[in-house]
């Protein structure tokens, strides 16, 4: 799926960094720039960026000069508007954000809040418990090895298949083990996608 450019911005500087980032090694050959969030920061959110090969099927792609620029449709909600610049000074250089959907920010400029918003926070309730009641029957199987699983964040999304988001943390044993990744593709991710249609992505957050 595309939407048009100014679903989010970039700046021609910004643009010329993505592009020496992404010449600059031949494994980033072709690449595109992932644009998200996580929780966490300040202020309830941070921006992540990522140099990533391809697009997923549930990301939105935005064509840019030279490469791609790809988001989930589960982040759209915290993202449309967003400008992305580029700065440098004497003593710091990077990306900086300039967002329409933020109500709060911090400082760093990298962290930002969302309006509470009644009818959005119930439904993020509503489908938290919908997916801790999967958790839950997933739970004795990650315990059995001794590791365990906590739901962190989750965003509804509008509401649509594949629209909505989960972000969890392995605790114990799975946390940081090797299979942790297989772990929520092969295990968590499958089994709530099956029970809830609605969730587009299942993120590990540390």
């Amino acid at each position: 799926m595309t939407l048009a450019p100014s679903t989010i911005e970039l700046t021609e500087r910004a643009r010329q960094q993505v592009r020496s980032l992404i010449g600059g090694s031949s494994e980033t050959a072709g690449f595109g720039l992932r644009v998200g969030v996580n929780p966490g920061g300040c202020s309830g959110f941070t921006y992540a960026l990522a140099l990533t090969p391809s697009a997923e099927s549930d990301d939105i792609v935005i064509n840019e000069d030279g490469f791609d620029v790809f988001i989930h449709n589960s982040m759209i909600g915290h993202l449309r508007g967003l400008r992305i610049d580029y700065v440098e000074s004497l003593t710091s250089s990077g990306f900086t954000f300039t967002n329409p959907n933020a109500s709060s920010s911090c400082g760093c400029g990298n962290s930002f809040g969302t309006p509470d918003e009644p009818e959005r926070a119930e439904a993020d309730a509503q489908l938290r418990a919908q997916v801790e009641d999967v958790i839950t029957e997933i739970r004795p199987f990650l315990q059995g090895d001794g590791g365990d699983v906590q739901v962190v964040t989750v965003l509804a999304g509008n509401g649509q298949p594949g629209t909505a988001e989960v972000h969890i943390r392995l605790t114990g044993a799975c946390n940081g083990c090797s299979s942790a990744s297989a772990t929520v593709t092969a295990v968590i991710e499958k089994r709530i996608k099956e029970n809830l249609p609605e969730i587009g992505r299942v993120a590990l957050v540390s």
